[in-house]
């Protein structure tokens, strides 16, 4: 027996395996949950019915007629064959699959969350791909021009916008992130292109600095906002547009590894997208904070401060799925604590005009994106770890 069910396993393709596996194992919770139970719903006894005898005691058990299924449920079931199918085709796809756009009558471009291509929710298990190489993603979109820039055909955008990356040391989630976000834009009809910024040498990491100065760089290609986009940050529904904002807008604020919930009316890491007279007005990123953490809370000072509101999308279409990686520990807890004091204070002079502070070194136009190389001068003594 257990030869022949080796036999006809082994033919299966690995999107089959999990369908059966997944398909036996719910078959498996479905019955133990009803057998388990003493409160089953909606049951009524019908009075014609046969009468088992139970084998160890011999107690008659009527047999049961189930009321009409509940919508809930079959929608529940529904949903989780999706979930399945959705499953089994990234096993067996190598990346996300391409857009297929509706041709649009021309004119103006609709607003990203009227556009007809839009998916809704988005497969989430493409992100499990491994050993994704940027040319395959650049093979399987011959549309993108060198430095990641693609617009529209069938109309004229509404929007150009730069996405900008910070990167360091996580060539997989880069990868990952490109040939995820591509058809999601190129779906909501805009006009974009990448920068990724890494910064120059081994040191400890200035994400702030990286940023101004990409930023900087987005000025010279004609966008009308950016939008900084963690590597490691995937959006789980194409409805949250990735348009430029009327006001700062905190795209990723319902994160998976934060439970989904906004803990702070501070925060903004994560994907920001701002205007680029709002940057400009904000003064940018802080360049004073080394290693991780306290740019991101520091920026959401600024930008109270100046008495803006910061826009957030719906909590249902909003959602971003994080990567798993190793968490790199602060260095200065205390000394990002008391920057965070006087945020506020330091929006003058502490920022994006603080062109000195940064250099880029080099700058290569990728097929994917514009890559940025960028030193970022010597990190204050303070901030470094003190050794016992």
């Amino acid at each position: 027996m257990l030869r022949e069910c080796y036999c006809v396993c082994r033919n299966f393709s690995p999107k089959h395996l999990v369908l059966l596996v997944v398909a036996f194992s719910t078959v498996y919770l479905v019955l133990l949950r009803y057998t388990a139970s003493s409160d089953l719903p909606h049951i009524k006894t019908a009075s014609s019915v046969h009468h088992v005898t139970a084998a160890k005691t011999n107690v008659a058990r009527p047999l049961h007629v189930l009321d009409e299924p509940d919508p809930k449920e079959l929608e529940n079931a529904r949903q989780t064959l999706n979930f399945l199918n959705n499953i089994g085709d990234s096993l067996e796809a190598k990346q996300t699959p391409r857009t297929t756009l509706t041709a649009l009558p021309g004119g103006v471009c609709p607003d990203p969350e009227s556009v007809p291509d839009l998916w809704g929710s988005l497969p989430q298990a493409v992100l499990l791909i491994e050993n994704l190489q940027e040319a395959d993603v650049s093979a399987a979109h011959p549309e993108v021009k060198p430095g990641g820039e693609w617009s529209p055909t069938d109309c004229k955008a509404r929007h150009r916008v730069a996405i900008i990356i910070p990167f360091r040391d996580r060539q997989s989630h880069l990868t990952r992130l490109l040939d995820f976000l591509i058809p999601v834009l190129q779906r909501q009809r805009l006009d974009f292109r990448f920068i990724v910024t890494e910064q120059y040498g081994n040191d400890l990491f200035n994400k702030g600095r990286i940023m101004n100065a990409a930023f900087r760089f987005a000025e010279t290609l004609n966008v009308d906002c950016v939008i900084f986009h963690d590597v490691d940050m995937f959006p789980q529904d194409d409805r949250n547009p990735y348009s430029c904002p009327p006001a700062p807008r905190h795209m990723g604020a319902f994160v998976s590894n934060l439970g989904y919930q906004l803990w702070y009316k501070e925060i903004v890491g994560g994907v920001l997208a701002v205007s680029m007279e709002d940057y400009r007005l904000i003064n940018g990123y802080s360049n004073m904070y080394w290693a991780w953490g306290g740019e991101d809370d520091d920026m959401g000072k600024r930008i109270l401060s100046l008495n803006y509101t910061i826009e957030r999308p719906d909590p249902d279409t909003g959602r971003y799925s994080m990567l798993k990686h190793v968490k790199r520990k602060r260095t200065a807890p205390k000394l990002i604590y008391k920057l965070l004091e006087i945020a506020e204070k330091r929006v003058a002079y502490d920022g994006l005009n603080e062109t000195n502070k940064w250099t880029v070194r080099k700058i290569t136009v990728r097929p994917l994106y514009y890559h940025l190389y960028v030193d970022v001068g010597s990190v204050p003594d303070e901030w470094r770890e003190k050794k016992s």
